[in-house]
């Protein structure tokens, strides 16, 4: 049976695999001994498992494997369709027989039920030069019967972290609307939602909605609390407990809309066969945890009510504005729920109450119309766990004596000590990539210090290590009078991969900016031609990259970023992994060894997260006439994803040919031997604007001020406005 070449469908896996042709080795042979279908009851535009045999001569990597439905027919003039179903790749493949399974879902556009091939295809486009070509392909005759009604599915539901501090301080009981809600409102998940068993031409919309799970596990009850979702669109929450943000009266409960949804699509055209991805999607989704929540807790949590003797009067103030905050009737549901939880028997200590709690986040979707009839509405909601915790308790306020010397504050404090990280969650334990970075940083007498780090951690076969990873500190101390000669500003970093450190830098004074390390990855195909008696060369390449980027920057008697005042030394740093794709298509004159031309770059996507952390200080009195020291320090933290795309550029490019020595291998002897290596030059003549620019804000922390005070004879007091 001869099957389609589905060029346009592993185009997006080309570019993984990896081809044998140029080695000195014999041609593998690959095949496809057997092919079964598991799905008890196949039909169109629902999932499809087939569990397919192969047989390597040696083992390969990124070998690509197809499936295709292919009409039943005894008609040698009929016209037989033949429909991709999807490719997946096996990252490896051993030598000698292995099974495998494949996942597909069959596209809406087989539209006819009946019986079928069911063609399993390895290495479609033939990018693995082998013996024999002929014995790639395995069929077996099932039938696929109709569509029903369709079925959304919630597939995944991951957080983007395992653990949540719920804020209890001065924003608990309201929340500023204006300030954008960033209080509790650093958390969200990316769910993966779908709709099976639509037809050609038949859509589906579907809606999101939120809850906080509470479980107690010393009675065994349980409590859901809707938490709000931030419509991007609308920029606004949703307004989960049906009351109106604007006037506060009752309206309906609405639930966050999640786009339409299509059929997944498959189209012939002549012998190329191209099949659409759009059997499940992936959305961010931004949580706001409703600001009296973290009041009640720790209320119920730390300082559990005494017994009652007298005229007692709940000092618990109801919310004072409209959402997104708690309900009334929420809050007493809330009070009566955790009334009663055991109790470490220490008024501030939470630790015994806690451990009574098991916290989750409940996401379930459904039909926006409520018409439409889900076959399935098992699979509608997931439930990750979450951990919750409450902030340090804060410390008693401190007495400072500055005796007549009169700070620019008058609030004491204790120094300032904070922190935050991102991290992703990949818990397979044969192979997870996962991506985590954060900072830490103190304000005191010393000045500011501050240390980021990033981090690509691994795991395989059940140990995880750290892949690579990079670790930066600095200290940013101003100049006053008896400063201590050990508190010096200086930057140091150190870069590690595998455990070994690849890189370095001792404490520095200086800036340091745009350091830069990456692995990237490009294919290019070439053409030589002539015209005439001209010879020309043309081609395409598709590539991109990934890696961390860290910036770090000093400025010393500088005009203040965050504030007037006088001149101030500052520094600011970010850090974060990044990834982009790029395609670009060239024409010149010229051959493989030397050419001239033009080309033009499509970025078709650069996506990064950035985690940005910034300080100055400004002396407000050196000492060196007074005798007393006052500084301020003012910081800010932020955290990022920037997604940009497309952008297009057009170069002048100059390529050509220079000899190397490299090595070759004769039989079983290595040699040195003379080969060429291409230099390619560029020069950007225009560059057009990126088609759209978004930054999604994952948390942002405000402007932290901390008014040190040093006065001759006292130790450093510390004020905050």
């Amino acid at each position: 049976m001869n099957i389609l070449r589905a060029t346009a469908i592993v185009t997006a896996v080309t570019t993984l695999v990896a081809c044998n042709s140029g080695s000195d080795d014999p041609p593998n042979n690959i095949s496809v001994t057997s092919i079964a279908i598991s799905t008890p009851d196949p039909r169109i535009a629902h999932p499809l498992t087939a569990n397919v045999s192969l047989s390597a001569d040696r083992e390969a990597n990124n070998v690509t494997v197809s499936l295709f439905a292919i009409d039943e027919t005894s008609d040698p003039n009929a016209d037989v369709r033949q429909i991709p179903l999807g490719t997946e790749v096996i990252e490896d493949l051993p030598a000698g027989s292995s099974d495998h399974e494949l996942n597909v879902n069959v596209p809406s556009s087989v539209e006819f039920s009946g019986p079928y091939h069911i063609a399993a295809v390895v290495d479609p486009v033939e990018e693995i030069e082998e013996e024999n070509e002929e014995d790639n392909t395995a069929t077996i005759q099932i039938t696929l019967g109709p569509t029903i009604d369709p079925n959304v599915l919630l597939t995944e539901v991951a957080l983007d972290r395992a653990a949540l501090i719920i804020n209890t301080g001065e924003y608990s009981d309201q929340v500023d609307v204006d300030a954008g809600n960033i209080y509790n409102a650093d958390a969200g998940g990316t769910i993966t939602v779908g709709s099976d068993g639509l037809e050609v031409g038949e859509t589906v919309d579907i809606e999101a909605f939120a809850n906080l799970r509470i479980t107690r596990t010393d009675n065994n009850t349980t409590l859901e609390l809707p938490v709000y979702l931030w419509n991007s669109d609308e920029e606004r929450y949703m307004n989960a407990y049906g009351i109106d943000p604007e006037s506060g009266s009752p309206t309906t409960v609405e639930w966050l809309p999640m786009g339409t949804f299509t059929p997944q699509l498959a189209e012939i055209i002549g012998d190329e066969a191209d099949l659409d991805d759009v059997d499940r999607n992936s959305e961010h989704m931004d949580f706001y945890f409703p600001g009296k929540l973290g009041y009640e807790l720790e209320q119920a949590l730390r300082y559990p009510p005494e017994p009652c003797t007298g005229n007692c009067v709940n000092s618990a103030t109801p919310p004072t504005i409209p959402p997104p905050d708690l309900t009334a009737a929420a809050i007493d549901q809330l009070r009566s729920f955790l009334s009663g939880l055991p109790f470490s028997g220490v008024r501030g200590d939470e630790s015994t109450s806690l451990a009574a709690l098991d916290f989750a986040v409940c996401v379930k979707i459904r039909p926006a119309d409520p018409s439409v009839t889900d076959s399935d509405a098992t699979d509608n909601e997931d439930c990750p766990p979450l951990e919750i915790f409450l902030p340090p308790l804060p410390p008693g306020t401190p007495l400072y004596n500055t005796g007549s010397y009169v700070p620019l504050h008058d609030t004491p404090s204790e120094p300032l000590t904070s922190g935050d990280g991102f991290a992703t969650k990949n818990n397979n334990q044969h192979f997870a990539f996962n991506l985590d970075f954060g900072a830490g940083a103190t304000a005191d007498s010393r000045g500011y210090i501050e240390e980021v780090t990033a981090g690509m951690p691994v795991t395989l076969f059940g140990t995880t290590f750290d892949f690579y990873r990079i670790t930066g500190r600095a200290q940013l101390v101003p100049d006053y009078l008896n400063k201590p000669a050990s508190e010096q500003s200086g930057f140091s970093r150190e870069i590690r991969f595998l455990g070994q450190v690849l890189e370095s830098t001792p404490p520095l004074t200086i800036a340091i900016s745009g350091s830069l390390i990456s692995y990237s990855k490009e294919i290019e195909k070439e053409q030589q031609f002539f015209v005439g008696p001209v010879p020309m060369i043309a081609g395409g390449s598709v590539g991109g990259n990934f890696g961390l980027e860290l910036t770090v920057g000093y400025a010393d008697d500088d005009a203040p970023v965050f504030g007037g005042g006088n001149a101030v030394v500052s520094l600011g740093s970010s850090i974060g992994p990044f990834a982009n794709l790029e395609a670009g298509m060239f024409a010149g004159v010229g051959t493989r060894i030397f050419s001239v031309g033009v080309e033009g770059v499509l970025t078709l996507l650069d996506e990064r997260f950035v985690y940005f952390i910034g300080t100055e200080i400004e002396v407000i009195d050196d000492g060196i006439v007074s005798g007393d020291v006052e500084f301020m320090i003012t910081q800010l933290q932020k955290l990022s994803n920037i997604f940009t795309g497309p952008q297009g550029k057009l170069n002048l490019f100059a390529k050509y040919s220079v000899p190397v020595i490299k090595t070759c291998k004769w039989g079983f002897i290595k040699v040195p031997c003379l080969k060429l290596a291409t230099i390619k030059a560029t020069k950007n003549i225009y560059s057009t604007p990126a088609l759209f620019r978004r930054e999604d804000v994952l948390f942002e922390d405000p402007f932290s001020q901390l008014d040190v005070v040093i006065v001759s004879g006292q130790s450093p007091a510390y004020f905050v406005p």
